[in-house]
């Protein structure tokens, strides 16, 4: 119990705070619901983690390094410097696919996160394409 003159006025105040700390806490919470629901790979994240991300939204080098937890291994993507554009992507062993289509690092991370998910579909559809032409073209020296 609180015991003085303040001690309710205080246990007031601290119950107020309680509540409004609850409020934004529930706010951050459907704020990165939305976040996951832009970009389900976001669900593989830490609400910290995500948090990172978004509050770095411009510093490429935050965004590479949660990129192995959103990609199964992606290690990093090749960006120009200036354009911003995406060129490439590379594995965990390091292997370079350059992308077929270059989207480009700006605006909101999770609407440019989804344009490399695609280029990452698309560019592997066609080399696999080309992969299973190649395997059937009986021109091809294979040793």
């Amino acid at each position: 119990m609180v015991k003085g003159p303040g001690g309710q006025q205080l246990l007031d105040q601290l119950k107020a705070n309680n509540e409004a700390l609850e409020d934004i806490q529930k706010k951050l919470e459907d704020y990165l619901e939305k976040k996951r629901g832009d970009f389900p790979r976001f669900y593989f994240l830490s609400n910290d983690e995500l948090l990172e991300i978004l509050a770095n939204s411009q510093n490429m080098e935050v965004i590479q390094q949660n990129l192995k937890t959103c990609f199964d291994n992606i290690y990093r993507l090749e960006i120009e410097e200036d354009s911003q554009a995406i060129k490439a992507m590379y594995s965990g062993e390091k292997e370079k696919v350059p992308f077929s289509k270059k989207p480009t690092a700006r605006g909101q991370v999770e609407v440019w996160l989804n344009a490399v998910q695609d280029s990452m579909r698309e560019t592997l559809q066609k080399l696999m394409k080309q992969g299973v032409a190649d395997f059937e073209n009986p021109n091809i020296n294979r040793k």
